[in-house]
């Protein structure tokens, strides 16, 4: 979920195969097939140099690919995104408008390979199977390869597979529009970027930036309806843990509706009630600029009468935490872990180092965490505060070590369960992932669904939910 953006969007047109349009026997295509092995080279540098930081050799190599194949759109592609980062926007726009009018060409030249049954494209598949990691949001994934995998038993593998390569030929080229409107954003060219955005959300309407960035502009006009309403969209497709949230916390000020929830929420049965809970929406931003935040659930756990308290997966530092420790003079003795996921994770060595605390995590991602944590726990164990425990119950799947941590009538369920869904889980060879599911479901049900029913879900990304809740409205826990 953390590598970088370019290998989802760069590589997958490449990589689609011929099964959506038949490509006729064109002599641009041959000539460009003929010297498509010597731009590879090129190409391969390129990435190389541009995942290195070194933009200029990047730059170089980029150039040299498209003086062999001038209608390289994903040289020209990375060309505009050097031009971006290095903040000539007219350049970038050049590159980019360039790079998606010569889109269509390189998917009908991949075509014109993959019928010739070249090998030169192996690379772009490789780089395209990792780049299906790169979702931003791992429910959306997950729904994606259930999709899948349905669709695997209903119809013939060809099919399958031209479907599938519609749908990344659509979000390739929903990205390109994305990526356009921003750079017209960035020239201020307000329409021209709004136009874009729209387009993106019509081949992509899991397209969560376009959502943002559309929803910006709408305010920015002072059209706060408006914005709500793409937003609100956005939310219905799923995608909530990537929706602005600070947007729409400004949006709802404007059209005058209550904030309570948005940023922060208090989780506490009352004012008085012990142990008392707090969540925090932290915006965890990837390492490409394209990407649009994941808001990831970090929660505070705090006895009103020990001042005792514990940090429940802090991904991003954010001062609100702090502030609210201290204003009601908290002592926090251990930062939780409910998986080793950078967005749960990122800001443990700061919060260990600001509070002199230690770091508490599944003993089976011990070894993936940023640093080893100071205890790992297991199955069944109980971590005893002055004013409240935790029972750590293990609930592999989303990763080896995942658990849910339980508080009185609170559950932790980190990317394990959530308001109606569950967690992605790890790939799985072909006609397996439907059982590794089943399989999965029935753990959650004996280990989760056996809680009382007033427990409050409290998960890693998205609304809080009660058991009571999954067992009625969860399409998965339900059946």
């Amino acid at each position: 979920m953390t590598k970088s953006l370019p290998a989802l969007f760069l590589l997958t047109a490449m990589a689609l195969a011929g099964a959506i349009h038949p490509v006729a026997e064109d002599p641009d295509l041959q000539k460009a097939f003929d010297r498509l092995p010597a731009a590879e080279k090129h190409y391969q540098t390129g990435l190389k140099e541009f995942r290195a930081g070194r933009y200029g050799e990047a730059a170089a190599a980029f150039r040299e690919c498209a003086a062999v194949v001038p209608r390289h759109a994903y040289a020209h592609y990375y060309l505009a995104n050097i031009s971006y980062i290095g903040g000539d926007f007219e350049a970038a726009r050049s590159s980019m408008e360039r790079s998606l009018a010569d889109l269509p060409f390189m998917q009908d030249l991949n075509d014109f390979a993959v019928k010739r049954k070249s090998r030169t494209i192996a690379s772009y598949q490789q780089m395209l199977d990792e780049g299906w990691d790169n979702a931003v949001n791992c429910r959306a994934r997950r729904e994606i390869e259930s999709l899948t995998d349905e669709l695997s038993t209903e119809k013939g593998k060809l099919e399958l597979q031209a479907e599938k390569k519609r749908a990344m030929r659509a979000l390739q080229e929903a990205h390109y529009r994305y990526f356009l409107g921003n750079i017209h954003f960035q020239l201020k060219s307000l329409a021209d970027a709004a136009r874009l955005y729209g387009e993106a959300i019509a081949l992509d309407p899991r397209h969560a930036g376009a959502y943002n960035n559309a929803a910006a502009i709408r305010y920015m006009a002072g059209d706060h309806a408006g914005a709500l309403d793409l937003l609100t969209k956005a939310e219905g497709m799923g995608l909530g843990d990537n929706v602005n949230l600070k947007l729409k916390h400004l949006v709802f000020e404007a059209l005058g509706r209550p904030t309570e929830g948005i940023l922060a929420e208090d989780l506490s049965l009352g004012p008085e009630a012990d142990p008392g809970v707090v969540r925090f929406a932290l915006a965890y931003k990837f390492s490409h600029p394209l990407l649009p935040p994941l808001y990831e659930n970090c929660y505070v756990v705090f006895s009103r009468a020990s001042k005792q308290a514990v940090i429940i997966d802090p991904g991003v530092e954010d001062p609100r935490i702090a502030d609210f420790i201290e204003k009601n003079g908290l002592e926090v003795r251990a930062i939780l872990n409910t998986h080793d996921h950078p967005d749960h994770t990122a800001a443990n060595g700061r919060y260990a180092a600001l509070y002199k605390t230690v770091v508490i995590a599944p003993k089976k991602d011990a070894a993936s965490l940023p640093a080893a944590p100071g205890r790992a726990v297991e199955d069944g164990e109980t971590v005893g505060f002055d004013g409240f425990s935790v029972k750590v119950l293990h609930t592999p799947g989303h990763t080896p070590g995942s658990s849910c941590f339980l508080v009185g009538d609170y559950l932790f369920s980190g990317d394990t369960l959530f308001k109606n869904d569950i967690c992605k889980l790890p790939d799985e060879a072909p006609g397996k992932a439907v059982e590794a599911q089943r399989r999965f479901v029935r753990m959650l049900k004996d280990k989760l669904l056996v809680l009382g029913d007033a427990t409050r879900v409290c998960p890693g990304h998205g609304p809080v939910s009660t058991i009571a809740e999954e067992k009625q409205g969860n399409p998965f826990l339900s059946k």
